[in-house]
């Protein structure tokens, strides 16, 4: 199954921004993970090294989100370096779509 140029250009140029939105949506996550298990570990008289297996498995998860976001955008320029070949995409600034959602909402507040 084939498809053509101008119909993979299209897919391509959502999807990735998606692709993108979606990795920093689980950085995000796992770091509201960590802020709960860092405030909730002090109650109820736990030790504080009951927790270190936890955050050590989840700081390894993050490791592994943050080096998944620099293949991404190591992937989006070889993409767009690729569209510009073959000339799907023009070789101006702005060809990339802006990604939307979880970049574009105002920065976060601390509750606790």
């Amino acid at each position: 199954m084939s498809m053509t140029i101008a119909v993979a250009t299209a897919r391509i140029s959502r999807q990735l921004p998606e692709a993108e939105v979606s990795l920093d949506s689980a950085l995000l996550a796992s770091a509201q993970l960590m802020e709960t298990i860092l405030l909730a570990s002090g109650e109820e008289g736990q030790q504080p090294y009951a927790r270190q297996a936890a955050l050590m498995r989840l700081a390894r998860a993050q490791c592994l989100l943050i080096k998944s976001q620099n293949d991404m955008l190591r992937l989006h320029e070889e993409v767009l370096g690729i569209g510009k070949e073959i000339k799907a995409v023009g070789d101006d600034d702005g060809n990339c779509p802006k990604p939307t959602g979880l970049l574009e909402k105002p920065p976060l507040r601390r509750i606790a």
